[in-house]
């Protein structure tokens, strides 16, 4: 019997690692999924990449696409990451990320800066960097799946270097709230309530890339 579940138990996790392969090539692009997890170990996530505690970290999210209708909801999703970061200890000096983004909205007035130069303005060492690629209450009318899509990178402030991830486009992390049984928000105040819990998970979502957690904790992919 137990040479059957050795055998099984086996088998189940090769079934896992190729499907994981054939979804990274379909797709062609870095993307975490939850079969990818799943080859990791039992009811854990591990982090894809390991951050340096000490150094001092800004978060910064931006949308070039204007998938986020407001401001805030960019600063909620980075203050969301860096709360979660130094609630697990995985850093213990960040910066508020409401000055990377002041410094970025000032581009406007004079030339673009790079995201080193963005992170050096505001005394960082390293720059979680994160663009917003959907941002969504539906998708379709009607229907309410609220799911957000960022692709991450690491980069350092001094070298300008991408320290993670090798693939220059950065990894994807897709993040998906619990589905209601009702339709859309029908009222202005309830999609800037979505809006907010969303930007919340989004941004706990950031930040559970880089630090073990349970499976079942795990927001990426809307599990």
């Amino acid at each position: 019997m137990k040479t059957h579940l050795i055998i099984k138990s086996t088998l189940l996790l090769a079934i896992l690692a190729g499907l994981s392969s054939m979804l990274l090539i379909n797709t062609g692009c870095n993307v975490v999924t939850p079969i990818a997890y799943a080859i990791h170990g039992p009811g854990k996530v591990d982090p894809v990449y390991t951050l340096e505690k000490e150094l001092k970290t800004v978060v910064f999210v931006d949308d070039p696409s204007s998938r986020v209708t407001q401001r805030r909801l960019r600063y909620t999703i980075a203050k969301r990451t860096t709360d979660e970061l130094l609630a697990k200890r995985i850093l213990v000096d960040m910066l508020d990320p409401r000055g990377i983004l002041t410094a970025a909205s000032n581009e406007r007035f004079g030339a673009q800066k790079s995201i080193a130069e963005l992170g050096k303005s505001v005394g960082a060492d390293i720059v979680i960097y994160a663009v917003v690629t959907d941002f969504s209450m539906s998708r379709e009318a009607g229907s309410y799946i609220p799911q957000a899509a960022l692709r991450v990178k690491v980069i350092d402030v001094a070298t300008g270097e991408r320290l993670w991830p090798s693939d220059e486009t950065g990894m994807v992390a897709n993040i998906r709230a619990p589905q209601r049984t009702k339709s859309a928000a029908a009222s202005t105040g309830e999609r800037l309530e979505s809006e907010q819990t969303l930007a919340q998970r989004t941004g706990l979502g950031l930040a559970q890339m880089f630090y073990k957690h349970e499976i079942t904790e795990t927001v990426l992919f809307g599990r």
